[in-house]
């Protein structure tokens, strides 16, 4: 049946039926006015990338989407590490102090396999067996509920680094927690047991790669708001091999460090803790605008060379101005004593979360860069040290090396950065990540690769190319939030051509922002090779629709 023109549009201009309801006005366009004002039963789950959700899966993909072509040379896992709380936190808890969630990528053949699993911390099935939050404010066990104040409040959702065949999940916090590298299980709590009597360990251990050793410490390592700090070496089999006990000039936050081939040098926020604050329900850190960024210098062995009027078993330390050096790229050993070790810098609190007592935040115009630190040691320990070399001269976080030069002057570093052309970059820092920068340090040239509109870059991670490779020359994979979109995609960068993607890894959903991640070579790992559900061998059985047929 067909209508023309006139037809169609008396039918349009028809009355509706008297005994047909009149269909109700279109709201307008408010934000979320499809929840009709309902109330979440959660509290916000920010993130230090500001995102409010929490996530909460675990499972399993297989073979991603993607667009262009993932390397066949690419083989190996990419193990991230979110702050995602399972139950509803704490509502004056902090960004940082959610439960680890692993979301690990299998690089293979070119496919890209997905696995999400929570570490299974003891806090975690505490909380998930009762159904809601146990544990209060981070670090402050006075806050817990009374039945919980004697368990490892650790959530492990800082880094996660491999080593002595087990993926330790990390905490500074505590001890870590050692996961299965392939089902993301959970296998223990401690897994290097008694060899030292520290309570906590630090998230950020660095791998010597000429030694096969992994360097540690721990601060606050006696207990809550203590000052003393255990620095330990690990060798490959997960074996004690050094120890040194020091104390920090106060009870500072001390995130990160750098090795060289001789020294470990602590790089100590000037955030400071004490029992007092901790017994009146309060947050355990905070900042301290009277505190320096201290530099702490301790002997990697104890058949370190020491310069000429150290004695054995001393430690020193240096300061600059009241500053937050976030993370380190490395550092190398130069002449005459001196140690270079480079970082991101914030010039006021980069955790406003933590403020000082008087309440004080910090100025959104705050400036952020990234700079070259020089500290002499045959200057007395409490020394100030010059004002730093800045490299980049823009926000900048999350630097990474090609970690095969860890110890050694190097000239290629990856990190986070802000393009302020395209961002406001007046914005916290953890909020405006949009691109990553590729800077050498020998021709003092840096080439960008830009995130895209409302997309915000996380940590990248280096690929070498081949063992031998020459510095830098790979891939970086970086995680991206796609913000209009509300899912995330994984970008993988050759560095020949750093400013634009060969392969860009597409999840169906969004992921919380991770802390930390690495990169794991397939060499090094051991064991079975299936991430995700395997289909076993199957016979056609004939049954289908052209049976009689064939």
């Amino acid at each position: 049946m067909t209508f023309d023109n006139q037809e169609s549009e008396s039918m349009s201009r028809a009355p509706l039926s008297p005994d047909m309801p009149t269909p109700p006005e279109v709201p307008g366009s408010a934000a979320k006015d499809y929840l009709h004002g309902l109330k979440p039963t959660w509290p916000v789950a920010a993130d230090l990338l500001g995102s409010n959700l929490p996530c909460r899966l675990e499972g399993d993909i297989a073979d991603l989407v993607v667009y262009g072509e993932v390397p066949k040379e690419i083989n190996g896992t990419f193990f991230r590490v979110m702050c995602d709380p399972f139950v509803p936190p704490h509502p004056d808890n902090v960004p940082i102090d959610g439960d680890g969630n692993i979301s690990a990528f299998r690089f293979s053949d070119g496919r890209v396999d997905m696995k999400m699993r929570y570490i299974e911390t003891e806090r975690y099935k505490l909380e998930r067996r009762a159904n809601k939050a146990l544990f209060g404010l981070y670090r402050n066990p006075f806050t817990h509920h009374p039945c919980v104040r004697a368990a490892v409040d650790s959530t492990a959702n800082t880094n996660l680094v491999y080593w002595a065949d087990q993926l330790l999940a990390l905490k500074e916090v505590a001890l870590p927690y050692a996961v299965d590298p392939h089902t993301l299980e959970t296998r223990m709590y401690d897994p290097f047991g008694s060899q030292v009597k520290s309570k906590t360990f630090t998230a950020h251990p660095k791998v010597d790669p000429f030694t096969n050793e992994l360097v540690v410490f721990g601060y606050e390592a006696k207990g809550l708001s203590t000052r003393d700090i255990a620095t330990y070496t690990l060798d490959k089999h997960g074996h004690k091999v050094e120890e040194q006990w020091l104390e920090a000039p106060w009870c500072a936050f001390i995130h990160d460090c750098i090795i060289t081939e001789n020294w470990l040098v602590l790089v100590c926020w000037p955030f400071e803790s004490n029992i007092a604050r901790l017994q009146a329900q309060k947050q355990h850190w905070a900042w301290d605008y009277n505190l320096k960024a201290t530099f702490i210098v301790v002997p990697r062995r104890k058949s370190t060379l020491l310069p000429a009027d150290w004695k054995i078993g001393e430690s020193r330390y240096y300061e600059w101005k009241n500053c937050m050096p976030i993370h380190t790229a490395g550092g190398w050993e130069g002449p005459n004593g001196k140690i270079y070790l480079e970082s991101s810098r914030v010039h006021d609190n980069a955790f406003p979360f933590f403020p000082p007592d008087d309440g004080r935040m910090p100025s959104p115009e705050t400036k952020a860069d990234f700079v070259r630190w020089e500290l002499d040691l045959n200057a007395p320990s409490g020394s100030s040290i010059p004002d730093p070399e800045v490299i980049l001269d823009l926000p900048s976080e999350f630097p990474r090396i090609d970690e095969r030069f860890m110890t050694k002057e190097y000239s290629i570093v990856f990190l986070d950065v802000f393009l302020p052309e395209n961002l406001d970059g007046s914005k916290n820092i953890f909020h405006g990540l949009n691109a990553l920068a590729m800077h050498n340090n020998k021709t003092r040239k840096t080439r960008y690769f830009y995130a895209g509109a409302e997309s915000m870059i996380q940590e990248p991670i280096f690929i070498p190319r081949t063992v031998d490779a020459p510095e830098g020359d790979g891939w970086v994979v970086a995680m991206i939030e796609r913000r209009m979109e509300n899912r995330c995609d994984l970008v993988v960068i050759d560095t020949k051509e750093f400013e634009k993607p060969v392969a860009i890894v597409q999840l169906p959903f969004h992921l919380k922002a991770q802390i930390h991640g690495n990169w794991v070579d397939k060499v090094e790992l051991k064991g079975q090779d299936d991430f995700v559900k395997q289909c076993e061998e199957i016979k056609v059985s004939g049954r289908g629709a052209l049976e009689p047929m064939i």
